[in-house]
């Protein structure tokens, strides 16, 4: 058995403002591991958890979970209490969350999300490509009207934000703003182990990153 570690930041949803003295309560199930309060910053102490050994994420063989998960319940005054259900801890390493907490409304004080399995212990994707469809005659084509032409920029750039749409391309889901360096650790914490070798952890962002400057680029 290894040992992860946790670190919290506790801010206002809509313009990103820390909250002092944020209640944390770090549980394992209905046990409490921490009560953590958030300082002016907005941060929590950083707490040691047990996560199993990291090398058993770099194993092939191993069949089983490669991190432990934990619960946090965030309470601040004039705000929608928060539960975070398994957050994942991975041996040697500091995850660190970001808690956005939205003013409380007279009809709505407590909120709840569950994080997702990690891909590779689901195995699923967190954005699969939706099918191709058929393919049609030339009879047919003609018979379609004619397709605007995306543009294309003449050059490649990195945006300092990105707009990602919280869902497949054919959902009414909503789209959401965020950092682009946000959006690439977001995704790069879904879909790889950050215990693996730094040439693994590198090969597999560049991608991440590749695809990602792909579909802005087109």
């Amino acid at each position: 058995m290894g040992t992860g570690f946790l670190e919290v930041v506790v801010e206002t949803a809509y313009d990103g403002m820390p909250i002092k003295g944020a209640k944390v309560t770090v549980m394992s199930g209905d046990t409490v591991l921490y009560d953590l309060v958030t300082d002016e910053s907005g941060l929590t102490e950083k707490v040691a958890l047990e996560a199993p050994d990291a090398a058993l994420a770099n194993d092939v063989n191993y069949e089983g979970i490669p991190y432990s998960v934990v619960d946090l319940k965030v309470e601040a005054k004039g705000f929608i209490t928060l539960k975070l259900i398994d957050e994942q801890i991975l041996d040697t390493e500091t995850s660190i969350v970001y808690v956005h907490m939205t003013p409380a409304m007279e009809n709505e004080k407590y909120a709840e999300a569950i994080i997702p399995p990690h891909c590779l212990v689901s195995g699923g994707h967190q954005s699969e490509v939706p099918p191709i469809p058929p393919e049609t005659s030339a009879a047919e084509e003609a018979l379609v009207p004619a397709q605007i032409v995306p543009r294309v920029l003449n050059e490649v750039i990195i945006p300092e934000f990105i707009t990602v749409h919280l869902g497949r391309p054919d959902v009414n889901a909503p789209n959401v703003r965020v950092p682009f360096i946000y959006y690439i650790k977001n995704s790069a914490s879904h879909e790889i182990y950050s215990t693996w070798p730094a040439a693994s952890l590198e090969a597999n962002i560049y991608c991440i990153i590749s695809l990602t400057l792909n579909r802005i680029f087109t």
